[in-house]
């Protein structure tokens, strides 16, 4: 789990414009703009988890020091969402995310669109 401020996030949000959706056995699929501007590429682990009490994904590239979850980026550029996560968040197949990069283009935010 992240442990920045929701505050200190919010302010370092870029929108990227795009938006993903949930499919078929939880995966998204990133973007390849936004896959190629954070630089992650097919088979590069990824780690994937909550901001704080949020409700909001953050998607980065893996380090060893991560507690959060680690999954492999497809060939197509896709990533399952882990099956706590949709749990814990509510999510269901057809949900809707606004990408959000942040300013240092070392993560990505995914915010459910609320329909």
């Amino acid at each position: 789990m992240i442990k920045s401020s929701n505050k200190e996030i919010v302010n370092e949000l870029v929108d990227s414009k795009l938006m993903c959706s949930l499919k078929h056995k939880q995966h998204i699929t990133i973007p390849s703009s936004i896959r190629g501007r954070l630089k992650i590429l097919p088979g590069e682990e990824v780690a994937i988890g909550l901001i704080g009490d949020s409700k909001d994904l953050i998607i980065k590239k893996y380090s060893d020091n991560s507690l959060d979850n680690k999954m492999i980026v497809s060939d197509r550029g896709s990533i399952r969402i882990p099956t706590e996560l949709t749990r814990v968040l509510g999510l269901c197949r057809g949900d809707v995310f606004h990408i959000y990069l942040l300013k240092n283009d070392d993560c990505i935010l995914l915010k459910k669109e609320n329909l």
